[in-house]
C-alpha cells in the first residue's frame, strides 16, 4: 500500500528570500507609497506567505518587521498635526493587533496542517502495519494447527513432570531459606570486619561468624599466624580449653597447604598416621578443612575448620573458607596497621611533649640571665650622673633584651597555638586607644630610623571590641614593628582605622613604603617560621619568623580576619586587620586598652616583702630596683632560707622564683600559705607555658610574672595582688 504523498515546503533559502523579498515590498507599499493611510488590514495578506512556506519562525520573524514597520509608520511617517490626535495610537494599536491576530491564524493553519499530515502519516503505517500483521497470522495460524498435535502428546509429559516440580519447589523454598540466612551472615560478617575500632574481640566474632557460614559438618574453626616453624593460635571457637596454643607446620596438613598454595582436607586423621596432628595420639577433631592466609601475595598464616566425626566437606564449602580466609587476612592487616598507627601517634605524643618540655626549660634558661641586665640597664637608665651618650647605649640595651624576650615569648606562643592553648582575657576595649598605645610602644623604633607615624582613626569614638587587649596591642605592635623594620629610613608609616558598613566590624590598616613582598609569598609569609627571601633593602635581623603566623592566631581567636596586599617587591605593603565591634559606650564606660602606664603603689615604705631567688644577680638586682622605689626588702636564696626569714617576719608580700635548688617554689609558697594563709604571692618564672600558670595560680601564687621582669610590670602585679 503506498503512502499519501506529505506537503513538501520550499527550500529554507526560497522562502527565506521569498518572505524578504515580500516583507520589503509591502514595507514599500505601506510606509513609502502610502505612507499617510492607516488603514491597517493590509498587513495580513503577506502573512499568508507563510502558509506556503510552513515555517512558524518565518512567521513570527515578518510579523516581528511589521510591528517595527508599525512603529515607524506611527512615530515618524504619519503627520504631524492629524486631524484626530490619536490617530497614530489607534493605527498602531489597530496594526499591532491585525499583526498579531493574523499570525495566529496563519500558525494555526500550519499547525493544523502539519497535525494532519503526521496523522495520515501515521494512520497509513498502521494499515500497512496491519496488512502485514494480517499475512503472519495467516501463516501463524498453519503453524499452530501443527503445534496443536505436538502440545497434546507433551500434555501428558507436562502432567508426569508437574509432580517432579512440586517436589523441587519444596526443596528450593527449603535451600532459599538457607542461602537468605547465609546473606545475612555474610553481610553482618562484612560489617564486622569494616568495622571501626578493631581489635581482638573482632577476630573472635569473625571465627563465631565463620563456624556458621561453613556448616556441618564442621564444629570448630581457628585462625592461625604463621611464627617460624609452628602456628600460633590467633583466635578459635568451639575448640576446647586445652586445645595446644600451637600448631606443627611439618608434616602436618598444614605443610601441604603451604606447599601446594591451596584449600586441602583430611577425611580422618586416625587413618592418617603420617600427618603430624595438633591433637595427639586421640585427636578430638578427626576430619580438617585448611585454606591458606594470605596477604600481598605472602602466606602469612592458615584458617582452619575441624569435625569431630570423620567426613568430606563440600565444595561450597572449599569456596566459603577462602572467601573468609581473605577476610581474616584484610582484618589481620587493618589490626596491624591500627596498632602502627597508635604506636606512631604514642611516638609523635611522646616527641612533642619533648619538645614542649626543651622549649620551657630553654625559656627558662634564656629568661633568667636576662632580668638582672634588664634590672641593671634601667636602673643605670635613670642614673642622672651618666652621660646622655651612655644612656643612649643603655637604652639600645634595654630595648635589645626586650627583643630577645619577644622572640622567646614569640616561641611559647606558637606551642600554645599548636596545642590550642591561648586563652583570651576578654574585655571591652576602646580601640581607639588600644591602636594609640601600640604606636607609643613602637616608637623608639620610629625614632631611631627617622620614620614618622600618622594615625588615622576615622569614626572611633566610644567604639568597643570584646578581646583581649594584650594580646590585640601584640599584633598591632607586630604589625607596625614590621613596618618600620622593612622599610628605609626616612619614610612614613601610616595606620588607619575605620568602622565599616552598618559599624558592625572595624578595619586597621597599617601601610608602608617598604621593600613589598611578591604576591606569591602573600599567603606563605603568615606561615610559622616562613621569611621572605633576603634581598636589596631587607632587613638583616628577619627574627624567626613567627610574628606574622602569631598575629593570625590571635585575630582568627577575635573573630576576625588579617590580609595582606602588595603591588610587588619594592612598592610597599598593606596589612589589613578586620575586627567585630560590640556596641557603641557611653564616654564614661570605655574601658581603655592596656595602658603603658604602671598604677602607682600606695603604702610603699610600710611594705615588707620576702624575695626569694637562687639567681644571685637577679636577685640583688631585684632587691636593689625594689628598695629604690620604697619597699623594704628581704632577699632568700633558698627555700630553707626563706622559711627561716618568714618565721621571723611579718611580711607583707612574697615574690618567689619556681626553680629553687632545694624545694620547688611552688611547694614553698603551699608551705608559706599553710602557716599565713592570708598572705599575697607573685611567681616570678622563666617557664611560661599554659600549665606552668595554671600550677602557680594553684599553689597560691596571686600574679605569674615571666622574666624578663621589667619594673614596671612588676610594680603593675604588686598593686593588682596587694589587697586595697
Amino acid at each position: 500500500m503506498n503512502l499519501p504523498a506529505k506537503h513538501r515546503r520550499p527550500s529554507v533559502f526560497l522562502s527565506t528570500g521569498v518572505v524578504l523579498l515580500l516583507a520589503l515590498v509591502w514595507g514599500y507599499l505601506r510606509l513609502y507609497l502610502f505612507r499617510e493611510i492607516v488603514f491597517p488590514l493590509t498587513y495580513v495578506l503577506p502573512l499568508m506567505v507563510c502558509v506556503w512556506t510552513g515555517r512558524r519562525w518565518q512567521l513570527w520573524s515578518m510579523a516581528g518587521v511589521f510591528s517595527a514597520m508599525a512603529i515607524v509608520k506611527a512615530t515618524w511617517l504619519l503627520p504631524d498635526q492629524p486631524p484626530d490626535p490619536n490617530e497614530p495610537m489607534t493605527y498602531f494599536v489597530g496594526t499591532l493587533l491585525n499583526i498579531l491576530i493574523g499570525s495566529l491564524v496563519v500558525h494555526w493553519i500550519i499547525a493544523l496542517r502539519e497535525g494532519l499530515e503526521n496523522r495520515n502519516a501515521t494512520m497509513a503505517a498502521q494499515n500497512q502495519e496491519l496488512e502485514a500483521q494480517a499475512e503472519e497470522l495467516a501463516s501463524q495460524n498453519e503453524e499452530i494447527k501443527a503445534q496443536a498435535e505436538e502440545l497434546a502428546s507433551q500434555n501428558e509429559e507436562i502432567e508426569s513432570q508437574a509432580e517432579e516440580a512440586a517436589r523441587q519447589n519444596e526443596e528450593l523454598s527449603v535451600t532459599n531459606q538457607r542461602l537468605e540466612r547465609r546473606e545475612d551472615i555474610l553481610q553482618n560478617l562484612l560489617q564486622s570486619s569494616r568495622a571501626p575500632g578493631l581489635g581482638p574481640e573482632s577476630i573472635k566474632d569473625l571465627c563465631e561468624r565463620a563456624l556458621t557460614i561453613v556448616g556441618a559438618p564442621a564444629q570448630a574453626v581457628a585462625l592461625l599466624e604463621m611464627k617460624g616453624d609452628l602456628l600460633n593460635v590467633k583466635a578459635q571457637i568451639g575448640f576446647p580449653a586445652e586445645s595446644p596454643e600451637q600448631w606443627p607446620v611439618k608434616g602436618s596438613i598444614a605443610e601441604i597447604v603451604f606447599e601446594a598454595g591451596r584449600t586441602a582436607y583430611v577425611s580422618d586423621l586416625l587413618e592418617r598416621r603420617d600427618l603430624a596432628s595438633p591433637f595427639g595420639e586421640a585427636p578430638a577433631f578427626r576430619s580438617l578443612l585448611a585454606t591458606p592466609l594470605r596477604f600481598a601475595d605472602q602466606t602469612t598464616g592458615m584458617v582452619v575448620a575441624a569435625a569431630a566425626e570423620a567426613g568430606h566437606w563440600s565444595d561450597e564449602q572449599f569456596r566459603v573458607l577462602e572467601w573468609l580466609a581473605a577476610q581474616f587476612g584484610l582484618l589481620l592487616e587493618a589490626l596491624r596497621w591500627q596498632e602502627a598507627v597508635v604506636d606512631r601517634a604514642q611516638e609523635l605524643e611522646s616527641a612533642n611533649q619533648a619538645k614542649d618540655r626543651f622549649l620551657a626549660m630553654l625559656s627558662h634558661e634564656l629568661r633568667t640571665p636576662l632580668t638582672p641586665v634588664l634590672a641593671a640597664a634601667l636602673a643605670l637608665e635613670n642614673d642622672p650622673n651618666l652621660p646622655d651618650t651612655i644612656r643612649n647605649d643603655i637604652r639600645m640595651i634595654r630595648r635589645n633584651v626586650r627583643i630577645q624576650s619577644r622572640l622567646i615569648d614569640d616561641l611559647l606562643d606558637l606551642t600554645r597555638i599548636e596545642r590550642g592553648k591561648i586563652d583570651l582575657d576578654r574585655q571591652h576595649l576602646n580601640i581607639s586607644a588600644l591602636l594609640q598605645d601600640a604606636a607609643t610602644i613602637v616608637g623608639p623604633d620610629l625614632d631611631a630610623k627617622d620614620q614618622t607615624l600618622t594615625l588615622e582613626l576615622i569614626g572611633l569614638d566610644y567604639h568597643l571590641v570584646d578581646g583581649d587587649g594584650p594580646r590585640l596591642q601584640q599584633v598591632f605592635w607586630n604589625l607596625l614593628k614590621n613596618a618600620s623594620k622593612f622599610s628605609p629610613a626616612g619614610t612614613p608609616i601610616s595606620m588607619q582605622a575605620e568602622v565599616l558598613g552598618t559599624g558592625s566590624r572595624v578595619r586597621i590598616a597599617v601601610h608602608d613604603q617598604g621593600v613589598g613582598i611578591h604576591p606569591d609569598d602573600a599567603e606563605r609569609i603568615f606561615a610559622p617560621f616562613e621569611q621572605i627571601a633576603k634581598g636589596p633593602g631587607r632587613s638583616t635581623d628577619a627574627g624567626l619568623g613567627l610574628g606574622l603566623a602569631i598575629a593570625k592566631a590571635i585575630v582568627e581567636l577575635h573573630k576576625g580576619a588579617i590580609s595582606l596586599h602588595s603591588k610587588g617587591e619594592g612598592q610597599g605593603a598593606s596589612f589589613f586587620v578586620e575586627l567585630p565591634l560590640v556596641h557603641h559606650a557611653e564616654p564614661e564606660t570605655i574601658t581603655a586598652g592596656p595602658s603603658a602606664s604602671t598604677p602607682e603603689v600606695e603604702r610603699k615604705k610600710s611594705l615588707h616583702i620576702l624575695l626569694v631567688e637562687d639567681h644571685a644577680d637577679t636577685g640583688l638586682m631585684l632587691s636593689r630596683l625594689l628598695a629604690a622605689i620604697g619597699f623594704k626588702v628581704d632577699h632568700a636564696a633558698k627555700a630553707a632560707e626563706a622559711w627561716h626569714l618568714f618565721q621571723e617576719h611579718d611580711y607583707d608580700l612574697v615574690i618567689s622564683d619556681l626553680g629553687l635548688p632545694d624545694e620547688s617554689g611552688l611547694d614553698l609558697m603551699r608551705r608559706l600559705r599553710g602557716k599565713r594563709p592570708d598572705i599575697p604571692g607573685i611567681c616570678l618564672s622563666g617557664f611560661g607555658m599554659e600549665e606552668d600558670k595554671n600550677a602557680s595560680a594553684e599553689a597560691g601564687f596571686g600574679e605569674h610574672v615571666t622574666k624578663p621582669v621589667e619594673l614596671a610590670r612588676l610594680e603593675a602585679a604588686i598593686a593588682r595582688v596587694l589587697p586595697r
